[in-house]
């Protein structure tokens, strides 16, 4: 009978290793199991601060782009009162070259603040013959003016008593642009009343 004790504990000695093995694994799997619930936390932890990143990062990029959006309706608001001041200090020059003009009897182009001494008078003249299309709002009476390197409409303009836009209608200009040196020019000027 001990023999057969002796058996049944030699049958049993692998079932307990078997057991233990078992019961190793199951602490492995339940440490497993722990190991997955912190990764589980750790992951809805760095979803929650790179969504709450994110957010961060939409309403700064919001911001900045408000505030870029603020300073370029500002510039254009400050490069539009710009453009109507310079409009308004050209139509006070032509109108004062116009009035000083007409207060000394002359035609010609003004005195130029540079030289201080007045341009040569440059011929009268009638619109050419061949601009009988010339809209009836620009002045029929003018002078030829031989336009130099470096001349632009407005500067022609302003030294001669007449408007930009006259001189473009009634050279058939497309815009400022289209003028070119060594040419000649109809400018035409406002008419003076006669003393």
């Amino acid at each position: 009978m001990r023999l057969g004790i002796l058996f049944l504990l030699l049958g049993l000695l692998p079932l307990s290793a078997q057991n233990a093995q078992i019961a190793g694994m199951q602490q492995d799997l339940a440490e497993l199991r722990n190991e997955v619930e912190k990764l589980k936390l750790e992951n809805a932890d760095l979803r929650a601060a790179l969504n709450h990143q994110k957010a961060g990062q939409s309403q700064s990029a919001s911001q900045a782009d408000a505030l870029a959006k603020a300073r370029a309706e500002t510039l254009n608001e400050v490069d539009r009162r710009l453009k109507q001041q310079t409009a308004d200090v050209n139509a006070a020059l032509a109108e004062l070259t116009r009035q000083v003009n007409a207060a000394l009897g002359k035609t010609g182009p003004a005195p130029t603040a540079k030289s201080g001494k007045a341009a040569k008078p440059a011929a009268q003249a009638e619109a050419p013959a061949a601009e009988e299309g010339v809209p009836s709002d620009i002045p029929q009476t003018g002078i030829k003016y031989h336009v130099k390197s470096g001349d632009t409409v407005i500067k022609i303009a302003l030294r001669n008593g007449s408007k930009a836009e006259w001189i473009l209608k009634a050279n058939n200009l497309s815009s400022p642009a289209a003028l070119k040196a060594d040419v000649d020019i109809f400018v035409p000027q406002a008419e003076t009343p006669a003393r």
